[in-house]
């Protein structure tokens, strides 16, 4: 798999974790879901872009995503420096 292909697999695996927990009635959010969108946006959140194509790609969803940046005064899930460690090249 390309790094481009990896890359959107992550996210469409987040996105769609993303969807089922948004589609949930108020009230207490399944345990199962929650593990699934976390575990969905680590794996994305630590896996390092090969590409410049993919750095663009991978900023461009975190951004817009609240578990990564926050939304409605809440705070993300992951530091600053978990994000930018993420983009960094492997040691």
């Amino acid at each position: 798999m390309t790094d481009l292909a990896t890359l959107q697999a992550l996210i469409d695996a987040h996105k769609a974790a993303m969807e089922r927990y948004d589609n949930l009635p108020d009230g207490d959010v399944p345990d199962d879901i929650e593990a699934e969108m976390m575990t969905t946006a680590e794996a994305l959140c630590v896996y390092r872009p090969a590409t410049l194509e993919g750095v663009h790609l991978k900023a461009a969803y975190l951004i817009g995503c609240f578990v990564f940046v926050g939304g409605e005064g809440g705070d993300p899930d992951f530091t600053r420096v978990q994000l930018v460690s993420g983009f960094l090249p492997p040691i």
